[in-house]
């Protein structure tokens, strides 16, 4: 560790991960430092960079007695370096980010502001995808009072509020209640389901305080083999669920989550990944086999007229799903 803790206890630790993150962890430090809201640390977590980001996040921990930084000396994955993360923090809240992205200088302090005026746990944010040349609004769900953990984890699975970890604050005490769950993919969902089934209070905020920047490496965007964390995630979100009401799994509302973010998503990435013939038919003939009708009507019911497209033809032949993936794929690229 590098930078001592300054005395009493600060109102926000904000978790950064980096992996080879050198050319955004320096200006992402600085423009943290830079919040309205003073009373902040800064926890960077290295999982095992190879570039300069140990040089940078130790010269900024010397540097600003705010800032702290560990070395993971091996990569393990963005949820572990958030673990340990968590793990130092001594904030009342927590805030997530990561370090090439975008937020407003006055983020934490308006954050923090409407956790201290409703007394609650989460507080979700408006956000904004920032893609080369085009932005992508992100809203957060219109709440005229806070709400209960469970209903927040209800318009979770309706996909009424995002499981992206960036646009919301959170009590630091609920991290207590979680798994970090070691998805390479949708970590961010697993992490915010469980801290949502933990909350006791949820409000939100309409202003647009987080820009997410979509960059051509990353990993939403990238091949890989997702198959494994898929599985993970869609455990975290069930356990969660499970602790709330074990009627939940029998619920549209659950259906609806499992048909777009583990069979549509699995498919998507058995059917796109790399994938030798043998696992990806493996991989397909389970998920086709438990996309039910029933799970596919579920889009139809939402008007989410996409979904009941890919949902149909994935019921009805690989061949006609693969030929809609393109085009849709086509269609997001133009």
């Amino acid at each position: 560790m590098n930078g001592a803790h300054a005395a009493g206890r600060p109102v926000v630790s904000v978790i950064v991960p980096a992996y080879n993150a050198a050319e955004f962890l320096e200006g992402a430090i600085e423009r943290l430092l830079g919040q309205t809201l003073a009373d902040i640390e800064i926890i960077v977590v290295d999982d095992g960079s190879t570039d300069a980001t140990a040089t940078i996040g130790a010269r900024a921990a010397a540097a600003h007695a705010s800032v702290h930084y560990f070395r993971l000396e091996q990569n393990g994955g963005v949820a572990r370096a958030r673990a340990r993360a968590v793990s130092e923090s001594r904030g009342e809240f927590l805030w997530f980010v990561d370090c090439d992205d975008k937020w407003s200088d006055a983020a934490l302090e308006k954050l923090v502001a409407a956790a201290r005026s409703t007394g609650a746990d989460v507080v979700v944010c408006g956000a904004e995808y920032v893609h080369p040349g085009q932005r992508r609004p992100l809203p957060a769900p219109t709440l005229a009072d806070p709400i209960t953990g469970a209903e927040a984890f209800s318009l979770l699975l309706d996909g009424e509020l995002t499981g992206h970890l960036w646009n919301k604050l959170f009590r630091r005490s609920l991290a207590g209640e979680i798994e970090f769950t070691p998805a390479r993919v949708h970590s961010d969902l697993a992490m915010v389901a469980q801290l949502l089934a933990a909350a006791d209070r949820v409000a939100s905020i309409s202003e647009v305080l987080y820009s997410y920047v979509v960059r051509g490496g990353s990993i939403i965007r990238s091949g890989s083999r997702r198959a494994e964390s898929l599985l993970l995630v869609e455990q975290a979100v069930t356990s969660a669920a499970i602790t709330l009401d074990t009627r939940i799994i029998g619920s549209n509302s659950y259906g609806y989550f499992r048909l777009r973010y583990v069979l549509l998503s699995g498919l998507k990435d058995a059917l796109t990944g790399p994938y030798d013939a043998e696992e990806r038919d493996e991989i397909v003939a389970e998920l086709r086999s438990r996309l039910t009708w029933r799970l596919v009507l579920l889009a139809a019911r939402r008007r989410d007229w996409k979904r009941l497209a890919l949902a149909g033809t994935a019921k009805l032949s690989v061949p006609l799903h693969r030929r809609l993936l393109r085009m849709v794929a086509k269609q997001g690229s133009a």
